[in-house]
């Protein structure tokens, strides 16, 4: 079965995705689109894509496309997931799936209602190498887990990248910091409750996004998972998973590693290499869950995609990070 891919902004993991779908059987990446006529057409011709759609309404209209990718800024995620639904397409949205969980649960509702598959872009969870992490912990390697110790900060300054425009839903969680959650939430679980069970502290810029962030998580097992992010350096973009009896440490970058190294107290390190095709292994289960008929993933669920948002809302209310499609916000659309 041969599942026909449109491609949902230009910019850099969009080109990623294009270059992973290549080395997928069965995967045939056929229009992209833009709000730019010029920029479709140059990505299309660096590419080799057929089509190239000078706005967003004309590739959900391309009868000849079965699933979307997403790969737009998450303030974009909403209204262009929704569209996409509308016009009967399948969709793969990156991640962060939305800017909050109410635009999040309006989006998996219109997936409902159309009857068609959706699914947040988190490729970590389909990586080879968190899999046999997540396997060899559960083996007793290490004990139980007590910590899990994570980070991803970048030196990105630039103060019109996308990362520090509120209107962009900038800010280090949303884009980097959804990582180091993300493997905590892999390994142990969400939290029980997020009002109850997260911690955080940081800055933020003049434009009223985080630019450091530091916090503490606590699963249902009690084990904790301790993480930080920024705008303004490079982390080691290393993690640690510490056990009684026992830890790992994740090469970098950890979310999507080629090697981890078990130390067990009292014995030899191991080292484990799990080589991975970076965003195909994603692509791949949307393909096998098409095919399957799923609207819905068995991996990355709905229900986890709400409490990853659910999370993330926590977090900016405690740092005071505002978009201005929160509920109560000024200038809110006032949905919800």
């Amino acid at each position: 079965m041969t599942v026909r891919w449109g491609i949902a902004s230009t910019g850099n993991i969009a080109g990623s995705m294009v270059e992973a779908l290549a080395g997928v059987d069965g995967a045939e990446v056929v229009a992209v689109g833009s709000r730019a006529p010029e920029s479709a057409r140059s990505f299309a011709d660096r590419h080799g894509i057929e089509r190239a759609h000078g706005s967003y309404a004309e590739l959900w209209a391309d009868d000849g496309v079965d699933v979307m990718y997403i790969g737009s800024p998450h303030s974009e995620h909403h209204s262009m997931t929704i569209a996409a639904l509308d016009a009967g397409r399948h969709v793969l949205c990156e991640k962060a799936f939305a800017l909050n969980h109410r635009e999040a649960s309006e989006m998996i509702d219109a997936a409902r209602s159309t009857d068609r598959f959706l699914m947040e872009a988190m490729w970590s969870w389909f990586m080879p190498g968190w899999e046999e992490l997540r396997r060899r912990i559960a083996d007793g390697v290490i004990g139980e887990v007590t910590v899990v110790e994570a980070d991803f900060g970048l030196d990105l300054p630039d103060p019109d990248g996308r990362h520090r425009r509120r209107e962009l839903g900038g800010g280090a969680m949303l884009d980097l910091g959804i990582y180091p959650l993300s493997l905590g939430r892999w390994l142990l679980g969400e939290p029980t409750d997020v009002t109850s069970d997260v911690r955080v502290l940081g800055s933020l810029t003049d434009d009223g996004v985080d630019d450091r962030v530091a916090g503490v998580v606590r699963h249902p097992s009690g084990a904790l998972t301790v993480f930080h992010t920024g705008l303004d350096a490079t982390s080691s973009l290393t993690a640690r998973v510490v056990g009684t009896d026992g830890s790992i440490s994740i090469d970098a970058p950890f979310w999507f590693p080629s090697r981890f190294t078990i130390r067990p107290s009292g014995g030899d390190p191991e080292a484990v290499e799990v080589p991975n095709r970076g965003l195909a292994h994603e692509a791949e289960h949307v393909m096998a869950c098409l095919t399957e008929g799923r609207i819905e993933s068995d991996v990355m669920t709905w229900e986890t995609s709400l409490a990853n948002m659910a999370l993330l809302d926590e977090i900016r209310r405690q740092l005071g990070v505002v978009y201005d499609v929160d509920d109560g916000a000024d200038g809110a659309d006032g949905a919800g």
